[in-house]
């Protein structure tokens, strides 16, 4: 039977080595930490403000030891009680600029705040953003718990715990999984879908007219009460585009009663689809409804093969009809597949599985001891005329293609990781948006690590742009016996041990950022002796 398993990362969210040291930045005289104060008058980069002053390593310092880390504390120039708008910046000489270099945490005070560095920059300084940070919003199932990564950085959380029910009403129970924070808000979502059937057609009907439309509200807002939330979110998808209008009514009713009673309304809205000579909204009206609501995240554009040549012309034509401030990217940690007319979603895990399948290309009773088997990645086999995973620079994600068993016809599956959302982030600067939405930030362990490119995002405001290392994404191979040869291509050549028994045959990938195993049990039978009964001869 195949087994699968995440084994370790190997780019991003590594353990800590251990502390090197442990030094403060000096405030004046004489100087004895590890930096101390500098006259020098370097700008500040657009968008950011100096938080603390200008300090240099002190030329007297012990230095740093390589693989272990520097912990360092400063003095803001005034407190802050909020520590995602500061960074640590480091000043790089060669390119005459200032690089984020690791988050500022504060202290309880908001008077002085913490960075960890891995080397020890020449010149640093604590730079506060002075444009808005923008909203982290972190999407939840019903019931999960939100990811420990996401807590000290989300500033809005969605549980996805209610769904319109035929008679106007609102069904579902708020989780209990998310605890109440000084430092986000709790706006649980009313969802529907075409996932579901029956859904879309319930929503019609309770948007039919103005008297099934002001009860859903009614309903709506007694819940809103009943759950003792601040806002809402309303995520109803794949409307028809007859909707438009009543959809728009129904938001702008909703609006109106919870704004009176100081509460928010935010939406979750698909993003445009780019047809052959315009971006069309369909059902959603983004610059009505973005007149009526605090907020609008843009659902997840699923297609990876066009991502990046659809969604910057969709966010140009919404940013000159509403305001940037007001539109929200939404980012997956899913995987994706695509082929014919179907997207499909995937977790991570599931996605890897498929790449991981192993074939033995030999009958069972030809593999005995001491000889040559092959073997290959199923769905990698480049000798099959399958792409292997690789780096797609065209849609900046790593991405495989293979062939299905059933049906015939190709499938491409692209992997979301820290790679592909980095190049995704850079879309929230480049259109000014106001922030950022993470479709999945529970702790469900299948997904994809995406968080290593979100904070270090959320707490400097730039991405981090990087590819993955090509070798990491080569297959790897091993057995429990004899001994295995890579061909390079996907495949493999196995030669047998000398002991007949079973044996396991394991393939290892990697997305780039994380290993995956696979592995089959193999039966090794022993040769058949050659036949001692002698051979009739003519005339016996």
């Amino acid at each position: 039977m195949a087994r699968i398993a995440a084994l370790a990362a190997i780019l991003v969210g590594v353990a800590l080595l251990g502390w090197f040291g442990y030094g403060r930045v000096c405030g004046g005289g004489d100087c004895v930490e590890v930096y101390c104060p500098s006259d020098r008058n370097i700008a500040a980069p657009d968008g950011y403000e100096f938080a603390s002053r200008i300090f240099e390593l002190n030329p007297k310092a012990q230095a740093t030891q390589p693989g272990f880390d520097l912990q360092v504390q400063a003095a803001l120039l005034k407190p802050a009680s909020d520590g995602r708008m500061l960074s640590f910046f480091r000043y790089d000489e060669a390119a005459k600029r200032w690089e984020p270099v690791a988050p500022a945490v504060p202290d309880a005070q908001g008077a002085v705040v913490t960075g960890t560095f891995k080397d020890a920059p020449a010149v640093i300084a604590v730079l506060r953003r002075n444009t808005p940070a923008g909203e982290v919003v972190a999407y939840l199932p019903h019931n999960a718990t939100l990811n420990q990564q996401a807590i000290p950085h989300v500033t809005i959380v969605h549980p996805i715990d209610f769904a319109p029910a035929a008679d106007g009403g609102v069904a579902g129970e708020l989780s209990r999984t998310v605890p109440k924070s000084t430092t986000y808000e709790v706006y649980p979502v009313i969802a529907a879908n075409a996932s579901v059937p029956g859904q879309v057609a319930v929503v019609e009907s309770l948007l039919a007219d103005a008297r099934s439309r002001t009860n859903h509200v009614q309903q709506i807002v007694a819940k809103v009460n009943e759950a003792g939330v601040n806002g809402i979110d309303i995520a109803y998808l794949d409307l028809p585009a007859t909707q438009r209008t009543s959809f728009t009514l129904f938001i702008g009713e909703l609006a109106e009663v919870l704004h009176a009673q100081g509460k928010k309304v935010t939406v979750t809205l698909p993003s445009p689809i780019k047809t052959q000579n315009r971006i069309d909204e369909g059902a959603y009206d983004y610059q009505a409804i973005a007149e009526r609501v605090d907020l609008i995240k843009i659902a997840p554009y699923r297609d990876q093969a066009t991502f990046r040549l659809v969604m910057p012309e969709v966010l140009a034509f919404l940013t000159g009809r509403v305001q940037p401030s007001k539109l929200v990217l939404t980012v997956s940690p899913y995987a994706t597949e695509t082929g014919g007319e179907t997207i499909n979603r995937l977790t991570l895990v599931d996605a890897m599985n498929i790449a991981t399948r192993i074939s033995i290309r030999a009958q069972a009773e030809a593999i005995t001891v001491s000889t040559q088997v092959n073997v290959a990645g199923t769905n990698i086999d480049r000798d099959e005329g399958l792409t292997g995973i690789r780096w797609y620079p065209e849609t900046a994600t790593v991405a495989f293609s293979y062939k299905q068993a059933q049906g015939g016809g190709s499938r491409t599956i692209y992997l979301e990781n820290v790679f592909s959302v980095g190049f995704k982030l850079e879309l929230i600067p480049t259109y000014r948006l106001g922030g950022v939405a993470i479709e999945d930030a529970s702790e469900n362990v299948l997904l994809g690590d995406i968080w290593p490119a979100l904070i270090p995002f959320v707490t400097s405001g730039l991405p981090t742009l990087m590819q993955p290392n090509a070798e990491d994404l080569k297959p790897k191979w091993s057995v429990s016996g004899g001994t295995i040869e890579d061909t390079g291509r996907g495949s493999a050549r196995w030669f047998t041990p000398a002991e007949p028994g079973t044996y396991t045959v394991s393939l290892t990938l990697s997305d780039g950022a994380a290993l995956f195993e696979n592995s089959v049990d193999v039966v090794v039978r022993p040769r058949q002796a050659a036949s001692t009964t002698p051979s009739p001869t003519a005339g016996n």
